[in-house]
């Protein structure tokens, strides 16, 4: 990665197609003020409660840990958010190589985005595989891709991994175990981060992808957020490190 916002686009849409072991994890405000242990919440329904809900955060912190080759964290820019730019930088271990924007989806990438996302999962010939809440009207998604498989994930995502945090990686390590050269797209808020992480721990030989709000609009009928309005400042922005 070169810390450049359209270069790092096209080189993440590459290695989708050519490499067998990819992740692509993203950490923003709201992974921040997780590992900060601030109450904080979303539209989207999830809720991190402050010294109630550690377990999530001991989990969230370890799964920015990871060194290994192909394992891509997206981080806050210094355009949108400073102050949490340096404190993940801070955080994560990896090489400056293998770190490139949280927000390399959206803002004036989002453009990007739709024109080329799908077709470069078509054009992979691989397995797709899509992670996000229950509510999700797949139906839609696989109107544009082929999706094999949906693993569901039930109401608060925090208090969800928190109750059943055994038997989901339970589910995760078959997940993982059964599938190869498949990709994996993550919409699960900030557990979609630990997720990944358990997944590539089980198995390295797939494709874990955090796509996000990018597919609100398909997935839920709804644009939950401004870039997905065009003419809107942030459709507009392209970001900076």
């Amino acid at each position: 990665m070169k810390q450049n916002f359209k270069d790092d686009f096209f080189e993440i849409m590459k290695l989708i197609i050519e490499s067998d072991s990819l992740a692509f994890a993203r950490a923003a405000d709201g992974e921040a003020n997780i590992l900060k242990n601030n109450t904080i919440g979303n539209k989207d329904g999830w809720l991190y409660k402050r010294d109630k809900n550690l377990i999530f955060r001991a989990d969230l912190r370890k799964s920015l840990l990871c060194t290994d080759p192909g394992y891509i964290y997206g981080l806050s820019c210094t355009c949108c958010d400073e102050i949490n730019h340096k404190y993940l930088l801070d955080i994560v271990k990896t090489d400056p190589e293998h770190l490139t924007f949280s927000n390399l989806w959206v803002n004036s990438n989002f453009k990007l985005f739709h024109e080329h996302f799908f077709e470069t999962l078509k054009k992979s010939e691989k397995n797709i595989v899509i992670c996000t809440s229950k509510k999700a009207k797949t139906g839609n998604l696989e109107k544009l891709i082929p999706v094999k498989d949906f693993i569901p994930i039930p109401g608060n995502c925090i208090i969800y991994w928190e109750k059943y945090r055994e038997y989901v990686k339970g589910l995760l390590d078959l997940k993982a175990c059964s599938s190869n050269n498949t990709i994996f797209l993550f919409a699960a808020g900030p557990l979609t981060e630990i997720l990944i992480h358990e997944m590539w721990n089980v198995n390295r030989n797939n494709v874990y992808i955090d796509i996000g709000s990018t597919l609100d609009p398909i997935l839920f009928n709804r644009k939950s957020r401004n870039y997905h309005s065009e003419g809107d400042e942030f459709a507009g922005r392209t970001c900076v490190w």
